[in-house]
């Protein structure tokens, strides 16, 4: 079985997971002899992968280097190709698409194992790069709203005001449609309006706006961040002093304690903010699958890449300019 691993250790032996040591994208491999992966568990589904996604910050998640080499990709749209004897929902020759956990991985691979929790069936209307491109963005942006923030999906207790960062990548288009559908008031930040301005607006976008413009903003009630570093430092200045700031950037983790140290929350200290970390969820694939069957949401597709290619497909992947969509592993 063909796969792409990431190695656990750099060249010089240090392990990738310890601080500060990312791993580079000269650590991804692909090999050809791979064993195909068995189910031992009844929650378990063998999937062969049709198509996944690239994740930009993908070799940042620590979590992915055990003591053997990890085989990446959380995101597939597949073939279910054995079931446990147990199972009764899902058979053989399911169409599915959904992620699998952030410190599983596994589907830069023709075959993967994913759990029952993690799959759903793939509406026919998506194809299976379509249907890759959905479900880690939109599970993120799902979560970000409705769970950890705690938005009304149809703000029947009132519109928010909502800025989004980064809302022209992959997750932030999920987040400006998901905002917007629900009836609230969506302001959607990028570097570039030349760039981004139609297509955010398209989206349901009511005010767009470049990073360097947030000091003429009137304060959000939320900002979801997707970015960070400076750009979340920024965020305290927009965000009501009751509002809600939440980031999910794979270098925020613990950006509250050190925001809090450098004293950018002053004056601000009731902002209730929250750092996560997407889930594989039924409930918000199910609402997922319902925008796709609505014609609400659809994948974006930037890139169709080979598995051959997936080292050069994730450096690609920091750079803008690649087009509003995921990049998508053709399996």
């Amino acid at each position: 079985m063909r796969a792409a691993r990431v190695r656990p250790t750099s060249p010089e032996g240090t392990p990738y997971s310890s601080p500060g040591n990312v791993a580079p994208s000269s650590a991804i491999e692909v090999h050809d002899d791979i064993a195909k992966p068995q189910i031992s568990k009844p929650s378990e589904l063998l999937i062969q992968v049709k198509a996944s996604t690239v994740y930009k910050d993908n070799l940042e998640w620590n979590e992915l280097y055990p003591p053997k080499h990890a085989t990446l990709g959380n995101d597939f749209s597949g073939i279910v190709a054995a079931v446990h004897e147990s199972e009764r929902n899902f058979r053989v020759g399911d169409h599915v698409y959904g992620m699998t956990h952030a410190g599983r991985g596994g589907t830069w691979a023709e075959y993967a194992i994913v759990t029952t929790e993690e799959a759903v069936r793939k509406p026919d209307s998506l194809s299976w790069e379509e249907a890759a491109a959905i479900p880690g963005s939109a599970l993120t942006a799902d979560q970000a709203l409705f769970k950890h923030v705690g938005l009304d999906s149809t703000a029947v207790n009132g519109q928010k005001r909502i800025l989004i960062t980064g809302a022209a990548g992959g997750i932030g288009t999920f987040l400006v449609q998901f905002a917007a559908l629900s009836g609230h008031h969506v302001v959607a930040a990028s570097s570039s309006n030349q760039r981004n301005e139609s297509f955010l607006r398209s989206l349901g976008a009511h005010d767009v706006v470049e990073y360097r413009d947030f000091s003429t903003l009137d304060k959000a009630d939320v900002v979801v961040d997707s970015v960070g570093a400076q750009v979340l430092a920024d965020c305290w200045r927009v965000i009501k002093p009751e509002g809600t700031l939440l980031s999910f950037d794979a270098c925020s983790w613990g950006f509250r304690e050190e925001h809090r140290k450098k004293g950018l929350n002053q004056g601000k200290e009731n902002v209730r903010a929250l750092y996560m970390i997407a889930e594989p969820s039924e409930e918000s694939m199910a609402r997922i699958s319902d925008h796709v069957t609505r014609g609400n949401i659809r994948g974006r597709v930037s890139r169709v890449v080979s598995l051959n290619e997936v080292r050069e497909a994730y450096k690609s992947a920091h750079y803008r300019g690649t087009g509003h969509g995921k990049i998508v592993v053709l399996i």
